[in-house]
């Protein structure tokens, strides 16, 4: 293994172990609380995570994935001064992380058009990839919808049935790509989002009474 696989594969293990460890550190704190918690750890960690695994998929590179991790790089931004800040956080106002992500959005897009190192994969697993992705993107936005009109981080139940649908393609599309960092860092993932499902049914039945 050369040094710059090596260094490149340390990159993607220490992403995976930021990713992991907030979903661990969220799912403790939930199972705590009784229902689903956004603690202001998990943003931080998820930051961190998306941008060693960004790093990780530009280098490698990897098109369908790279693109997800930029686009929520700015949102793990957005909630992390709203976890902060709170109230206050709606002064910022969203101006600042809409042009961090469409900065980002943009960059993905152009950076994206670079050539595989290794044998294309068939288009049809390259769709794949970019479904996945776009959904499992797609829960931070409304996550960040949510958390905007209440001006608190928080989950809401739709978050984690499109978290499970998209990992679940992700997983799928990592394991074509035979790249252990990658079927690592979406393996566990169902496990999570399912029991998150289970506490967010709980909490809604004890609300109805």
């Amino acid at each position: 293994m050369g040094v710059l696989t090596f260094n490149l594969a340390v990159l993607g293990w220490t992403g995976n172990a930021f990713y992991f460890s907030r979903f661990l550190v969220q799912w403790l704190l939930s199972e705590r609380e009784r229902r689903t918690v956004a603690p202001k750890s998990f943003w931080w960690l998820s930051a961190l995570g998306a941008l060693a695994l960004g790093t990780y998929a530009f280098l490698k590179p990897d098109r369908p994935l790279f693109v997800g991790y930029v686009l929520t790089f700015a949102i793990y931004l957005r909630n992390i001064s709203i976890a902060h800040l709170g109230p206050r956080a709606g002064r910022i106002g969203v101006g600042p992380s809409i042009a961090i992500a469409v900065g980002l959005a943009v960059l993905a897009i152009y950076t994206g058009a670079m050539p595989r190192k290794d044998v294309p994969l068939p288009q049809v697993w390259t769709t794949v990839g970019f479904v996945g992705q776009a959904i499992f993107s797609s829960r931070f936005v409304v996550q960040w919808f949510f958390t905007e009109r209440s001006g608190e981080a928080h989950f809401p139940r739709v978050f984690w049935w499109l978290s499970l649908v998209g990992n679940t393609l992700l997983l799928t599309y990592a394991c074509r790509l035979q790249d252990p960092i990658f079927i690592a860092g979406f393996a566990l993932g169902p496990v999570v989002q399912v029991r998150n499902l289970m506490l967010s049914s709980r909490e809604r039945m004890a609300a109805a009474g």
